[in-house]
């Protein structure tokens, strides 16, 4: 875990002018990990919210090289969410590109779940970029879509212009923003698109994921509509179109999203229009996520009071939030399992984080440690794993 911390300033604006609402703080693993928290900040200035005191790009870029969660080999790819998501996403952008043999881009795609989606819908001119080399290899072998392996920041100017790039779940992700925009707008070629999705900062109170959640270990940027046309004013991407939805992300889980069409024009513009919204939404959300967290916090002291033996399912933020800030750190916890292979012979408060096939050989309850994909967990103990223990739910 990188322990650089850097003080940001505005990606919109540039203003070191800033206001702290919240610490965010987190247990993190033995290695591989990113950070150990952040302070939810808005901009002075032009009232964009961000994570300040966080490590440089670089530590970023390692953590999603070597540590990517969004492979997801154990469900293909992705599940039945993961494709419903994408195909409301290539609804919306196929409107504006009747052209099958446009030039598509979808930059940090995972496993290229769109773009295999978009292929289907006779376009066959596209291509993905992502840092992981497994998810560029289920993109081919899964979608028949070729993905280069590489970061956001050293894609290779070879490729030319495209007339369209897709940026979706992307933004929110990045430490340095004014390379990345750079890299996009010389991507995007004269009068082309670039479609951008985004959680709705506006609607964070929306969110049925969970308390915190928003306030991920990877989220650091927290954008409105307005604020993300102020980003984009400044490299000469104009607003064309811009609706809000929820998605979907697990069973009843809904996310709140935005997403916003520019197209690139000639000349760029510093002319912002003040994001409103963004801290009052922040604050209600921070004061919501804290009431939500007293009834998990219930369950969690009685498990520490009768010091019963049990495994944690789930090591990401959900998990390294409550062993910061509650006493879950306490609890006689045997062992922590994960689907994800890159967690597996770490460790997390010295504890060793194992696959879940493990719980073929334990009997200790199992605290499922995830608002989202707690179902999905529960049915891969019974159905996958026929695994009896007893499983403890925290939502």
């Amino acid at each position: 875990m990188s322990s650089m911390k850097q003080r940001r300033k505005c990606a919109v604006c540039g203003s070191a002018e800033k206001k702290s609402l919240f610490h965010q703080r987190f247990s993190g693993l033995s290695e591989g990990g990113l950070l150990d928290g952040y302070l939810v900040s808005v901009c002075g200035n032009c009232g964009f919210g961000y994570a300040d005191e966080i490590p440089a790009q670089a530590a970023f870029d390692a953590y999603y090289r070597n540590m990517s969660k969004y492979e997801r080999q154990h469900c293909s790819g992705g599940g039945e969410a993961d494709l419903v998501r994408n195909q409301l996403t290539a609804n919306a952008l196929v409107r504006f590109v009747p052209n099958t043999t446009a030039r598509i881009l979808d930059v940090g795609c995972a496993t290229g779940r769109l773009l295999g989606v978009l292929r289907e819908r006779g376009y066959n001119e596209v291509l993905g970029i992502d840092p992981s080399s497994v998810c560029a290899d289920l993109a081919s072998n899964l979608y028949g879509v070729k993905v280069l392996t590489h970061s956001i920041f050293d894609i290779p100017p070879a490729l030319g212009g495209f007339d369209v790039v897709t940026l979706i779940s992307v933004i929110e992700h990045v430490q340095d923003l004014t390379p990345l925009m750079s890299r996009l707008k010389d991507l995007v070629a004269e009068g082309g698109l670039l479609f951008v999705e985004h959680p709705d900062t506006t609607r964070f109170s929306k969110s049925s994921n969970g308390p915190f959640q928003e306030f991920s270990l990877e989220h650091i940027n927290y954008f409105s509509s307005v604020s993300l046309s102020n980003l984009m004013k400044r490299y000469g991407l104009v607003q064309i179109h811009s609706y809000q939805e929820d998605r979907g992300s697990s069973g009843s889980t809904l996310e709140p999203s935005s997403s916003s069409l520019f197209r690139k024009g000639n000349a760029a513009s510093q002319e912002f229009i003040y994001d409103h919204e963004t801290e009052k939404s922040l604050v209600r959300y921070i004061a919501e996520s804290t009431a939500a967290d007293e009834s998990v916090r219930v369950i969690i002291d009685e498990l520490v009071d009768t010091a019963e033996s049990i495994v944690v399912w789930g090591v990401g933020t959900h998990t390294q939030r409550l062993m910061a800030t509650s006493r879950l750190k306490d609890a006689n916890i045997r062992a922590f399992v994960d689907s994800n292979t890159r967690y597996h012979g770490k460790s997390l408060n010295g504890i060793p984080i194992m696959p879940p096939g493990v719980l073929k050989d334990m009997s200790e309850p199992v605290l499922i440690s995830s608002p989202v994909f707690y179902q999905e967990i529960a049915r891969q103990m019974r159905e996958e794993l026929k695994v009896e223990n007893r499983a403890i739910l925290l939502y």
